[in-house]
């Protein structure tokens, strides 16, 4: 699938919370496993989250926060969301996270 990029593989991992059901899910994927464009394009979105200043995300009962850690040989970066402020080209990255988390569950 994503093969072209060998070597520069990472760990992004999911850590749901909130929601109208409260339950708390987890998962992770390299990214490695999915299709380099969508990958490419997600990491964008995540980095821009992570570098621009916003006021933490206010967790309503019915929204999930999404809470997604980029696994780096350079350290970690963390960027927290919720549903209502995931951007588009982050969905197929949010999607397969949340099909793996369902998986384990």
């Amino acid at each position: 699938m994503g093969g072209g990029r060998k070597g520069t593989s990472v760990i992004v991992s999911l850590e749901r919370s909130g929601g109208f059901t409260g339950q708390r899910l987890t998962s992770s994927v390299e990214t490695d496993e999915l299709p380099d464009a969508e990958m490419t394009e997600a990491l964008r979105a995540l980095e821009a989250l992570a570098s621009s200043p916003h006021p933490a995300p206010v967790i309503g009962r019915s929204q999930p926060l999404y809470r997604l850690t980029i696994h780096r040989p350079a350290g970690l970066q963390v960027v927290e969301v919720v549903e209502s402020e995931v951007p588009a080209v982050m969905r197929p990255l949010l999607t397969e996270l949340m099909r793996r988390a369902q998986a384990r569950s």
